[in-house]
C-alpha cells in the first residue's frame, strides 16, 4: 500500500529540514567589518569590509580603506568587536516592577 501523495511531499520536506548546513567562518565574516590581524600581511592592522567570498570558502574580497579592493586568506583576518558596556549597578525594571521586587526583599 502507498501512501497518500500529501504524506510523501512531508516527509520529503522533513527530510530536507534535517540536512546539516556546514556554515564556514568566511561566510560568517560576508558583509561584516574586519581588520587585518596577521602579520604575514603588509596590510597589518587596517580595517575594510568583506564584499564577498570566493568559490574555494576561503579567500575574500575584501575592500580596504585607503587601499580598495584586496582579496585575502579568511586566516588573515578578524571581525570586528563591538564594545560592550556593562551596568555597575542594580538593572532598573521599571516603577513597577521596582516595587514588586521591593516587596519581597
Amino acid at each position: 500500500m502507498s501512501h497518500p501523495p500529501c504524506y510523501t511531499i512531508r516527509m520529503k520536506e522533513i527530510k530536507n529540514m534535517t540536512e546539516k548546513t556546514n556554515i564556514t567562518e568566511a561566510q560568517l565574516l560576508l558583509n561584516q567589518e574586519i581588520v587585518v590581524t596577521s602579520h604575514l600581511s603588509r596590510f597589518t592592522g587596517r580595517k575594510g569590509r568583506v564584499n564577498a567570498v570566493m568559490a574555494d570558502g576561503r579567500s575574500l574580497d575584501v575592500t580596504l580603506e585607503g587601499v580598495g579592493d584586496v582579496f585575502l586568506d579568511v586566516s588573515l583576518v578578524g571581525e570586528i568587536q563591538e564594545q560592550t558596556y556593562f551596568a555597575k549597578g542594580e538593572a532598573d525594571l521599571g516603577p513597577i516592577a521596582n516595587s514588586v521586587v521591593q516587596a519581597h526583599k
